[in-house]
């Protein structure tokens, strides 16, 4: 387990707008005020594994027995129904978002079988914990807490690409900077540079390794003027 610095170390993904349209990664709106992702078990992850806890013990039944009726039967119940069940749940269950809000400074984290917690950037902290997820394999999962101590409430942020996926993170939600790379962003720049244009370019939230330039080398030269940085 280890705890991450609000600080940008690498160049995020491009968010491109045909990821968005295509739900390749179930975003759902990137904006210069919102940033959301689909974070449910809805659709086709439910249908799935409602699928295979019902056709994997049937399979297995067919190497019991004839006149082992009753193991058949327990076997088929423990697993068929679950099966059945989650299989439904593809169909009603709730769509539950990842949200960022840059201009309030939130994270709106949802939860299985819970409510969603809202966290303050500024006060959260973005941990990552390492788990076996299959023999000889370990693997990394990104949330974000409201604190280090006992009572702390969060959620999953990311299981891939975890310290780029900060990165967009940390940058997206320091609306002093320019909005990350990428083509979604696009028809959102000018409007979020004129907002900070009239805030007067104030300096960073966050500090970064990497340049955060403006989109234009005329927009990066006002900011320089303006804001001095």
């Amino acid at each position: 387990m280890q705890y991450l610095s609000k600080i940008i170390t690498e160049k995020p993904q491009d968010t491109t707008q045909k990821s968005i349209e295509s739900n390749k990664y179930f975003i759902e709106e990137a904006t210069d005020l919102f940033y959301k992702e689909k974070r449910t078990a809805r659709g086709w992850m439910s249908w799935g594994v409602g699928i295979v806890l019902i056709v994997v013990p049937t399979i297995i039944s067919f190497f019991f027995k004839r006149d082992d009726f009753w193991p058949k039967i327990i076997l088929l119940t423990i697993f068929g129904l679950p099966g059945i069940l989650t299989i439904i749940y593809g169909f009603v269950a709730p769509i539950k978002y990842l949200v960022f809000d840059r201009m309030n400074g939130v994270v709106v984290l949802p939860r299985n079988f819970r409510s969603a917690v809202t966290i303050p950037f500024s006060t959260g902290y973005a941990k990552v914990k390492y788990i076996n997820s299959s023999p000889g394999v370990i693997s990394a999962l990104l949330g974000f807490e409201s604190s280090k101590k006992k009572g702390k409430v969060g959620g999953l942020l990311t299981e891939y690409n975890i310290n780029n996926y900060w990165a967009f993170t940390v940058w997206y939600m320091d609306k002093n900077r320019p909005l990350p790379p990428g083509d979604a962003f696009d028809p959102y720049r000018q409007q979020d540079f004129e907002r900070r244009k009239a805030e007067g370019f104030p300096k960073p939230l966050y500090p970064s390794k990497i340049s955060t330039p403006e989109a234009t080398k005329e927009q990066q030269a006002e900011r320089k003027r303006i804001g001095g940085w």
